[in-house]
């Protein structure tokens, strides 16, 4: 019991808790590696699209301002991001904001290295350690019964 109880202590003194949300400075878009502002009043037509490049698969999280992978912190998983015809990814891409409705996003930065990799993300360490701590728990609980 003494020891049930020092793991839940344990786990409640690492517990990460975050009350607020993020504001966010503005809409943007992550393909490739690379961050693009959403410039809301700059419209593109469907005439100045070129191919598919991609689409957003992840949400930035609100509270931790975490986000991975093709991600928005504004646009819904599934928006679609075109290439703009004369103009280099690298510059600018166009995002699906509506039916027949398409918005210039600007490069701004590349995705910092800690956001690139997963491997420096604390919710996934956070939860790792406890299944190695329930798995260790078990384990203890098995041999001491044999």
């Amino acid at each position: 019991m003494k020891k049930t109880l020092f793991i839940f202590f344990f786990f409640l003194l690492i517990y990460k808790s975050n009350v607020q949300a993020l504001d966010w400075a503005y809409w943007f878009v992550v393909h490739d590696g690379k961050v693009y502002e959403v410039k809301e009043q700059e419209s593109i037509s469907a005439s100045e699209l070129g191919e598919l490049i991609g689409e957003v698969e992840t949400q930035a999280d609100d509270y931790t301002g975490d986000y991975y992978g093709d991600a928005s912190n504004y646009y819904k998983i599934g928006t679609r991001y075109f290439e703009i015809t004369g103009v280099p990814i690298k510059n600018a891409i166009a995002v699906e904001t509506g039916p027949n409705s398409y918005t210039k996003a600007v490069y701004i930065h590349d995705v910092p290295l800690e956001k690139q990799l997963s491997i420096f993300n604390v919710s996934l360490w956070i939860i790792v350690g406890a299944v190695f701590f329930v798995m260790l728990f078990i384990v203890v609980l098995i041999s001491k019964q044999r």
